[in-house]
């Protein structure tokens, strides 16, 4: 793979990053108008709190920083690993998972960088970076080693435990997070049980001490094992209440890796550096994070929603890798006398892959704008003991998180989609060569797949986005009023945008009309294939007048163009399915 600064040396990241995004809103919210927590390091020197920004200018210039040595770390380091981390698969031997030593070599290096806990809050050791930086984080990660990029944003879930559990949980377990000595996993799936979380049987037993004891099995349990000698501290879903309960029996504990029995690791098409586990519970020692009965639809809906951001960067990150990728193969291969760069149709799938990519960075980091908007005051809520009910009522929380609730899903959906489709351009930019395993573009194409799958598959995201989508674009709903708003910061829509806007309208009054839930379901996908790219080209069109460099904005510009149209004529041709497609 290219080794370089994968933030500093990425010229339209780096566009992204200084001209694109309201930093100014983001710090505001994240830090508080009188930057608490630098605050709080004044009165108490305490030195978890040493980094955090008495400024704006601070907080930057600590954003900046960070995302430079993580662009070095993995784009000079990690990167040059990735092939060989691929090849030297995991093995499983004896109940151990074995991990190739340039794994368990490369994980302690990231250690000592210091930059491993990003989503975490200065009390438990963490930077408490926005998720807007954390998007960013996650896009240079993905572009490096996708399997890699999985065992340090799993890490961050300690935010979880953080933000629900007690003191001492989070002395004892987000801490060690933080500084990579031990890792996280979500354990939620079960063998008869992936997308249906309702349904899941494991079950925990509360003790005389008030522990709990769990019995049951889970699949498809990445890093469940931990790494190497670093163990993992297992999020487990399991049901506390009936067996017919629903979400109201479930609860998330936390239990040791030392503590279970892994069972076998999977053989799979990709993420060979990545160990995906069969998870065995023997009345397993835990501790209940929060209450019970919260842990579906407060504690897991948390999990999840982080893990969906992740993966949407994931998908700019794979895109990413094969623009690159690809615009240097074909720089140096020469065909007919000329880089083949120079063949229309091969120059025209080199800048599809990098005008698509652009579109996911902007729907991701737009998706991650609005989290930070009210996730951090929602946080500072519960911490001062505001009633779930009093917070819920809270203006901020109810505009932005319904608009996260849409936005995230769809920023998932269309990022895993397109991310993989770019790297699937990519290995036809190689040909032959692309096909074989002497390249880098192989490997991605196998990681790039599971964006799809895992964090909820594409189609759950359409099922559950459908309803959000039609009930948002209501006369007066808050979705309608959100996309208005971007629009207004457009100075002259083009027609492209305009032609999707009437083609989304008319696709919203058809879907209005299909009376067979069925027949709904069958064609919803088109309708969040058009919101997606309409989402997209507007942000594109509203990013062109902010870009200061004429000729960078010229660029931009005919990307955009571009875009828009592949977008309209993707906008027609899903309303006519939606129409009818039976």
């Amino acid at each position: 793979m290219i080794a370089n600064n994968y933030f500093s040396d990425d010229k339209d990241l780096q566009l992204i990053f200084n001209q694109l995004i309201d930093w100014e809103a983001i710090v505001k919210e994240v830090e508080g108008e009188t930057f608490f927590d630098h605050k709080i390091y004044t009165e108490t020197n305490n030195n978890r709190y040493e980094m955090a920004p008495s400024s704006f200018e601070e907080a930057m210039e600590l954003y900046t920083s960070s995302l430079d040595a993580m662009g070095d770390f993995f784009g000079k380091d990690v990167s040059q690993k990735s092939q060989i981390m691929d090849r030297n698969e995991l093995k499983y031997e004896n109940g151990k998972v074995i991990f190739p030593k340039e794994t368990v070599e490369i994980y302690e290096k990231f250690r000592s960088t210091g930059l491993m806990g990003y989503s975490l809050p200065r009390e438990a050791g963490g930077l408490n970076f926005p998720a807007t930086v954390g998007a960013f984080y996650a896009m240079i990660m993905a572009r490096a080693d996708v399997a890699f990029c999985m065992t340090t944003t799993l890490l961050n879930l300690a935010q979880i435990v953080s933000r629900f559990g007690t003191k001492e949980q989070i002395e004892t377990y987000a801490t060690k997070a933080a500084t990579g000595e031990s890792l996280f996993a979500m354990s939620l799936t079960e063998p008869d049980f992936g997308s249906d979380l309702n349904s899941v049987r494991t079950v925990a037993v509360k003790q005389e001490d008030g522990s709990y004891r769990l019995t049951g099995t889970k699949r498809f349990i990445s890093q469940g094992c931990g790494l190497g000698e670093y163990p993992a501290l297992l999020l487990t879903l399991a049901r506390t209440g009936k067996p017919d309960g629903g979400a109201r029996g479930l609860s998330v504990f936390l239990v040791k890796s030392t503590d279970i029995t892994v069972a076998g690791i999977e053989k799979k098409m990709g993420l060979h550096g990545s160990p995906t586990c069969e998870i065995v519970y023997e009345n397993s020692y835990g501790e209940i994070l929060g209450e019970e009965g919260l842990g579906l639809t407060r504690y897991t809906a948390g999990m999840t929603n982080f893990m969906r951001l992740v993966s949407a960067s994931g998908g700019c990150g794979g895109g990413t890798a094969a623009y690159y990728e690809s615009l240097k193969y074909s720089k140096e291969r020469n065909q007919f006398g000329k880089p083949i760069f120079e063949i229309p149709a091969v120059y025209e799938m080199v800048n599809k892959i990098k005008r698509e990519t652009n579109a996911m960075r902007l729907l991701t980091l737009e998706t991650a704008r609005v989290i930070d908007m009210y996730q951090h005051h929602q946080i500072r809520m519960e911490k001062e003991g505001v009633a779930d009910r009093e917070i819920r009522k809270d203006e901020k929380v109810k505009y932005w998180s319904t608009l996260a609730s849409i936005l995230t899903p769809i920023a998932k959906y269309y990022s895993s989609e397109e991310g993989h489709k770019c790297t699937s351009i990519a290995v036809q930019v190689f040909g032959g060569a692309g096909y074989t395993e002497d390249y880098d573009i192989s490997r991605m194409f196998r990681d790039s797949r599971i964006n799809t799958i895992y964090e909820g598959t594409s189609q759950i995201h359409v099922r559950i986005s459908t309803g959000a989508i039609l009930a948002g674009m209501a006369g007066d709903g808050n979705f309608r009023k959100y996309l208005t708003s971007l629009k207004e910061e457009i100075p002259n829509p083009s027609s492209f945008l305009l032609e999707q806007e009437s083609l989304l309208e008319k696709s919203i009054l058809e879907m209005r009309k299909i009376e067979s839930e069925s027949r709904k379901e069958t064609v919803a996908e088109n309708l969040m294939i058009q919101m997606a790219r309409y989402l997209c080209t507007l942000l594109y069109e509203k990013a062109i007048p902010k870009i200061k460099d004429e000729n960078d904005r010229d660029i931009w510009e005919k990307d955009c163009r571009s875009y828009a149209i592949d977008s309209a004529a993707t906008a027609q041709s899903s309303l006519y399915r939606i129409q009818f497609f039976e």
